[in-house]
């Protein structure tokens, strides 16, 4: 029996093969910006999409590095002053834990807007306040924790 090869060398696996090839994204640091390829409109360039694996599993989003950093003094951002007493607590801003300042107080630049401020030390009511700072403006604040009767 004699089998007949096509005379053009490609069989139908060969051009499936050749399509999956072109379907595939330009390597990562590929130039493709001088690549034309055929579209509705002639001389259109058409540039690759990248494709990204999912960095973190589905519902998990990790929290900001530091959302405030850089805060001070620009445009539609305020501070929070807080003085604690007792000073050994700590002190929270949207949930991210301040230093305090040589004086014991704090002072944290934030963008304008409703923020969720709180104080925690073992052995006291834990103190929770939302405070709405307007742009360019110093909202002070004092608390003074409520040690629990045992």
């Amino acid at each position: 029996m004699i089998f007949k090869t096509p005379k053009f060398g490609l069989s139908f696996l060969g051009i499936l093969a050749i399509l999956f090839l072109l379907s595939l994204p330009a390597p990562a640091g590929a130039d493709t910006t001088d690549l034309i390829l055929g579209s509705s409109s002639p001389g259109t360039i058409l540039t690759p999409v990248q494709y990204y694996p999912y960095r973190y599993p589905p519902g998990y989003y990790p929290p900001a590095q530091d959302p405030y950093r850089g805060t001070k003094g620009s445009p539609g951002s305020g501070w929070i002053v807080i003085e604690v007493e007792p000073p050994e607590a700590a002190v929270f801003i949207d949930g991210h834990k301040l230093e305090p300042r040589e004086d014991n107080t704090y002072e944290e630049g934030v963008l304008a807007g409703r923020h969720k401020v709180e104080a925690k030390k073992g052995g006291y009511r834990d103190y929770v306040r939302f405070v709405d700072v307007p742009p360019g403006v110093k909202e002070s604040l004092t608390i003074q924790l409520k040690k629990i009767e045992q």
